[in-house]
């Protein structure tokens, strides 16, 4: 029985296992883009210090919304996780890697970019799902 009472099997979050390694390709894309934009050359010791703590913020709040392991109020989660992770990865990255430069601009960006970006594969994947459903049920796609 699954926690629904039911012996149906519980329904999958969205992405199933791959979620959480697709939010963390988002992150790091982040970090690789800005570098490339800002055409910075600090290697992967600069690398991982400004992605550490983003990913740290993000996986905090996902495990404390359930956003990997629970299928209802997916997009609630994701919200949830999306602002909360990102401030509290941009206070951690303030308070251990010395940037100074965490909030501002900076935030207005990490945000833009991993809220697009989220959301963006995981409202791909749906629309994929459902018409993938279409073509097998047979009902022809709208024009």
């Amino acid at each position: 029985m699954n926690r629904t009472g039911t012996s149906q099997p519980a329904p999958r979050p969205l992405g199933g296992v791959v979620a959480p390694f697709a939010d963390a390709v988002c992150f790091v894309a982040f970090v690789f883009l800005g570098r490339d934009q800002h055409a910075i050359n600090g290697g992967l010791s600069w690398f991982l210090t400004v992605l550490w703590p983003l990913l740290l913020g993000w996986f905090v709040v996902a495990l404390a919304t359930h956003l990997y392991t629970r299928a209802d109020r997916t997009w609630l989660r994701l919200a949830v996780t999306w602002i909360a992770g990102v401030l509290i990865g941009l206070v951690i990255r303030e308070l251990f890697t010395s940037h100074g430069d965490s909030f501002g601009t900076f935030t207005v960006v990490v945000l833009v970019f991993i809220g697009l970006t989220t959301f963006g594969w995981r409202g791909l994947l749906l629309a994929w799902r459902r018409a993938a459903r279409r073509r097998a049920a047979g009902v022809a796609e709208p024009a």
